[in-house]
């Protein structure tokens, strides 16, 4: 079952497991106070099973930490304070990303 996410005008924040097809909450359960559902941060999501393949959300981890490491030359070059190093690393760097 989804988390849902809601503030209460006294409360605060807070989260309420429902089924899908329950109708949104209209009052605090502690203090009975007006509520609003909040928008919920993105969550990642995989799919395991027949028909999914568990390999294809690892790919932009992979992918992410490589560009990451990368940039992190780039930075290195640029606090060393040498800026015609630091150009060639990030064009290197560049091309890298374009290549993945």
């Amino acid at each position: 079952m989804p988390v849902y996410d809601y503030k209460c005008e006294k409360c605060g924040r807070f989260e309420k497991t429902q089924r899908i097809t329950e109708p949104a909450l209209t009052v605090c359960p502690t203090c009975g106070s007006p509520v609003e559902r909040l928008i919920s941060k993105n969550v990642g999501i995989v799919f395991k099973g027949s028909g999914f393949y568990c390999t294809d959300n690892s790919h932009g981890k992979d992918w992410a930490r490589t560009v990451n490491k990368e940039r992190q030359k780039d930075n290195q070059a640029l606090l060393d304070g040498d800026v015609k190093s630091y150009a060639k690393q990030a064009e290197s760097t560049t091309n890298k990303v374009k290549e993945a």
